[in-house]
């Protein structure tokens, strides 16, 4: 198959479009903190809503719980600034992930404070890089072998396998100009 020949104002959009979808990847790479980069913890919820996000204690001498009730026993305290785990929510009760692991304990949740940098989901994670992979080789491909491109684009989008009629919609044909509209073109 013959390369087409790409137009030059086609192959700066092309460049300037992949440049923006790898530089703005590469801004949230950067922009996230490398505690969202942790997993979060594969602790399964009793009961209430599943969150997993990471907070701190904001009280001092804040009773930790076996139940999510005030008439429960205490298991432990903990003092403001302590980091947690917050399993999930179960109306004003936070499950937290316990120290020793796998015990559950159970704190009011207007004594917790979550933390702005929350670990990331593992599909967030992995669109980030894929979008800077993707981004970095579309701006590669673009700038040095552009020709390629039509070529990647109709078998991602498998075009080629339309019907006929549906081709034209999606594709702009090339067709012949004839001599006299192409001279008044040059004149204006």
């Amino acid at each position: 198959m013959p390369e087409t020949p790409i137009a030059p104002l086609h192959r700066r959009i092309m460049l300037a479009a992949s440049g923006l979808v790898f530089v703005i990847a590469l801004t949230q790479i950067i922009q996230t903190s490398s505690s969202q980069w942790h997993s979060r913890p594969d602790i399964p919820c009793e009961q209430g809503v599943e969150v997993h996000q990471l907070a701190r204690i904001n009280a001092d001498r804040v009773n930790l719980r076996d139940l999510p009730t005030v008439f429960s026993t205490v298991l432990t305290q903990a003092n403001a600034g302590d980091p947690a785990m917050v399993v999930c929510v179960f109306g004003a009760w936070s499950q937290l992930a316990g120290d020793p692991p796998g015990q559950i304990q159970w704190v009011s949740t207007g004594l917790i404070t979550p933390d702005t940098d929350q670990p990331l989901s593992l599909q967030s994670r992995v669109s980030l890089i894929l979008m800077a992979l993707i981004g970095a080789l579309w701006l590669a491909m673009s700038a040095l072998k552009p020709t390629w491109l039509p070529a990647v684009a109709d078998w991602l989008f498998k075009t080629r396998d339309l019907p006929p009629h549906a081709q034209p919609l999606i594709k702009k044909s090339v067709t012949e100009v004839p001599l006299d509209q192409q001279l008044r073109q040059e004149r204006i």
